[in-house]
């Protein structure tokens, strides 16, 4: 009776994992929600306006009458929902983000509502892991000891930090670079020495790639990269909600490359000194399979933290990122990989 019960609330139970809604953004101060339908509006009550917000409807809002259910994956301040969907009020969804704690803080909600079909259904079916749409830019050229490659739109200009310009350089996109924040990865690197990618497209870059390539042997060598982003259909925005997968600490003087491969986690020194008290501590194992929306936040630390490699059947579907601590002497450092 009991395994014949559990067969019988299996899909309910899955579902219950599965939010109707996700929404993220960077709170610094009081703000409110207001959910209806495939909308959402914000009020900012006291603070800075609400930044990076991202939101994603797996269903529709209703226009019916019905309890939603909170989840706080990521926040430090307090949520709580001021008004549930009513008549009263249009059926608007009301949720209150109290953080008054001294600078910003990033926030990850998830909302669960009774669906009109019992339980969750997938408004349109996903595309199996690794079919997602992918667009890349490729990269040659000659170097002679070190330079940098910056790609933004439709372009890749190679500027020389030691030694000799680049030569023979050339490029080809099939798509230009989005003009907003997006996830690259490192593919298929040519060269006798070494490749790195230095910075993600950002808004404070000009939603620029950046490649750094070294060359330590005597006279020019031949290189190549490839840079790959998925590209989002029409209907989804690029979102994926990713959950905290992990926390990375450590001390770091110079730079580190951490490679997170299932359940561990192991670092690399690039330059500087080995890192002290090393520490990873997982909420869940990395999966196989590929995932190019996977995040990186930066708990504690005065240095650089990104993603360099995302997970795909190219490296083993191990996630790399890279601190930076360019500051005197070494700093602590706290990070946190979702997936």
């Amino acid at each position: 009776m009991k395994a014949l019960l559990l067969l019988c609330l299996g899909p309910l139970l899955l579902a219950q994992d599965r939010p109707q809604l996700v929404w993220e953004g960077q709170v610094d101060g009081v703000s409110v929600l207001r959910a209806h339908g495939n909308r959402i509006d914000v009020e900012e009550r006291q603070g800075l306006p609400v930044q990076r917000q991202r939101f994603r409807f797996f269903e529709r809002l209703p226009d019916s009458r019905l309890t939603v259910r909170l989840e706080v994956v990521e926040g430090r301040g307090q949520v709580r929902i001021l008004e549930q969907p009513r008549l009263e009020n249009n059926y608007t969804l009301a949720v209150l983000i109290d953080d008054r704690q001294g600078g910003s803080s990033f926030y990850s909600l998830a909302f669960f509502w009774e669906s009109r079909r019992g339980f969750f259904e997938p408004s349109r079916p996903s595309p199996p892991p690794g079919l997602d749409r992918m667009e890349n830019l490729t990269w040659s050229g000659r170097v002679d000891d070190e330079v940098v490659v910056s790609c933004r739109r439709e372009e890749c200009i190679a500027e020389a930090v030691r030694g000799a310009d680049a030569t023979r350089d050339r490029f080809r996109f099939s798509r230009p670079l989005p003009g907003r924040d997006v996830q690259v990865s490192l593919d298929r690197t040519e060269g006798r020495g070494q490749i790195r990618l230095l910075q993600q497209p950002r808004e404070e870059n000009g939603y620029t790639a950046q490649v750094g390539i070294r060359d330590p042997q005597g006279g020019a060598g031949d290189y190549s990269f490839t840079l790959a982003w998925a590209r989002p259909s029409r209907e989804d925005p690029g979102f994926s909600f990713a959950r905290r997968g992990m926390v990375w600490s450590g001390r770091v003087d110079g730079r580190v490359r951490v490679i997170v491969e299932g359940s561990n986690a192991r670092a690399e020194l690039i330059t500087g000194a080995p890192v002290a008290g090393e520490r990873a501590e997982f909420s869940r194992a990395l999966p196989a399979r590929n995932n190019s929306n996977a995040t990186l936040r930066r708990l504690r630390g005065r240095g650089r933290a990104e993603i360099v490699e995302f997970p795909s059947a190219r490296n083993g579907y191990r996630l790399v990122f890279e601190i930076d601590d360019s500051g005197g002497g070494a700093g602590d450092y706290e990070v946190e990989v979702g997936w």
